[in-house]
């Protein structure tokens, strides 16, 4: 490794910090893979913007898998090529936020910077409001409209059976009549996503569908393992661009040190764009590049050499292996990659596999059920023990509210330190326990001959229950469980009567 003083390792350690962290939670724009669907999205858009042409999309895939890096990355070189400021607005809407049509007017407005021209004008419907809006883009002896890009996140939100699909509609017209040149990505991880709109929105949709498959190298077409996925994004958020440091080179003979200079330009050149943060995101976040000038070379080479080498130790491996399988979502993965960085210090300047792995194990193991049921109330786990009782008791059969409650009842009267709960509150912990799927309904066995007694016919009070949560789930739960009284821990693991 590469020996430096106590001051200037500080320095550097800070810096790296500083911008492994923009890398990993500021850059949206860096998109891996996927060529062939880049490359339609790609189409869609420079079509739109440098030949006027109409495009609606939809991008599907699960979350995290780099749907909104894809366009951002594309718009991003789409801005290299056209003048998108001048020549195009990309107006983006979020089904989770404009969840309403007025709302939504509004946005778009604001993004069009056209709130002067709008003023005071009162609309009657949806239509002539974004004709308008349109209207006022329109420029040239030949009154031509600029070319829009909207893209719609969440786009199943738009779809909500409960309200008009407006929006959509009068977005995708305009693409199907051609009034104005406009490219509308939807963007949503549900693959039933069509059957959720209307019948007048399909007809105006293009029906074109880019899917995202995670682990899918289109480019060589093959399928990726997701380990080896997994790794790449290691390396690729850790590992530091070497351009950032400054070189002291040795002296050395005149004709040796230029060719062993241009030999490492060459190879810096070609790690360095996929190590670095786009320009466009350092401006973003206010970072100017020369603060990371401070950076060592040497150093940046050892630190890169110790990332290749993380990927090489076996435990970190298995623990990759196991999180890369548990999950797809990148988010997660630069979650931890994140929590990793923020420990480094000069005491700690290198990234230990082992506690990197053990931060991947507890994201792992740490299962949905026991992070669940750790949030529950005292009084509500106190009723998931009594149910797993009587369920154990009654060997395996489905319990009732009124069962559940003699159970507990019999549990706190025999402990004075318990306080007596009323029944309709403990009435409705059970309830919560059904709306957090902890509990299920319970159908007959003959259900077409005694029908389904979880149905409304019956009392709430007597329909029956199984426990959904596995008994370790429980015993992981309890064990970890903060401030949980003696007695419950006792009476979870005590010889049940």
């Amino acid at each position: 490794m590469h020996e430096i003083n106590a001051s200037q390792l500080s320095t550097q350690i800070k810096l790296i910090r500083k911008y492994l962290k923009l890398k990993i939670i500021e850059d949206n724009i860096t998109f891996r893979d996927h060529a062939s669907e880049r490359k339609h999205v790609y189409e869609l858009i420079t079509k739109a913007v440098l030949h006027g042409e109409s495009h609606s999309a939809l991008i599907i895939g699960p979350r995290g898998c780099g749907k909104t890096a894809l366009i951002n990355s594309v718009l991003h070189q789409v801005s290299k090529e056209a003048d998108l400021v001048n020549d195009a607005i990309v107006v983006k809407l979020n089904g989770l936020i404009h969840h309403d049509d007025k709302v939504a007017l509004k946005s778009i407005t604001a993004q069009m910077q056209l709130e002067n021209a709008v003023g005071d004008r009162v609309f009657g419907t949806f239509a002539e409001n974004l004709s308008f809006l349109l209207s006022c883009l329109m420029s040239g002896t030949d009154r031509r409209c600029k070319s829009m890009v909207f893209i719609l996140e969440q786009f199943d939100m738009f779809c909500h059976s409960t309200r008009t699909q407006t929006l959509l509609y009068n977005l995708f017209d305009i693409t199907h009549s051609k009034q104005a040149p406009m490219c509308v990505l939807g963007v949503t991880n549900r693959i039933d996503v069509m059957e959720l709109l209307e019948k007048r929105v399909k007809s105006r949709f293009s029906h074109r569908h880019i899917f995202i498959f995670p682990n899918e190298n289109t480019e060589n077409s093959e399928v990726k393992s997701p380990l080896s996925n997994c790794k790449e994004m290691l390396v690729q958020c850790l590992s530091m661009p070497l351009a950032l440091g400054r070189r002291d080179l040795p002296k050395k003979r005149k004709g040796r040190k230029s060719i062993v200079s241009n030999e490492e330009v060459m190879d810096i050149d070609s790690t360095d764009s996929q190590y670095s943060i786009p320009e466009q995101i350092l401006t973003k976040c206010r970072t100017d590049v020369k603060q990371f000038q401070h950076l060592e070379w040497a150093f940046l080479e050892d630190w890169n050499s110790h990332v290749q080498s993380l990927v090489q130790d076996q435990k970190l491996v298995d623990s990759l292996e196991k999180l890369c399988y548990y999950t797809v979502n990148e988010q997660i993965i630069k979650d931890i990659l994140f929590q990793t960085v923020s420990k480094l210090s000069p005491s700690k300047p290198y990234i230990d596999a082992i506690e990197l792995s053990n931060t991947i194990d507890e994201t792992v193991s740490s299962e949905q059920r026991v992070k669940l049921l750790q949030s529950l109330s005292i009084l509500e786990l106190s009723l998931v023990i009594a149910m797993m009782h009587g369920i154990e008791i009654f060997d395996g059969q489905p319990m009732n509210f009124e069962m559940v409650l003699h159970r507990y009842t019999k549990f706190a009267n025999a402990n004075s330190s318990n306080q007596s709960v009323p029944r309709p509150v403990v009435l409705k912990a059970f309830e919560h326990l059904q709306q957090l799927e902890i509990i299920m309904p319970s159908k007959s066995t003959d259900s077409h001959t005694l029908g389904d007694t979880s149905t409304s016919r019956v009392q709430k009070e007597y329909k029956l229950y199984t426990l959904a949560a596995p008994v370790h789930d429980i015993k992981e739960a309890i064990k970890s469980y903060k401030a949980l009284p003696t007695e419950i821990t006792h009476w979870f693991n005590n010889t049940i009567d």
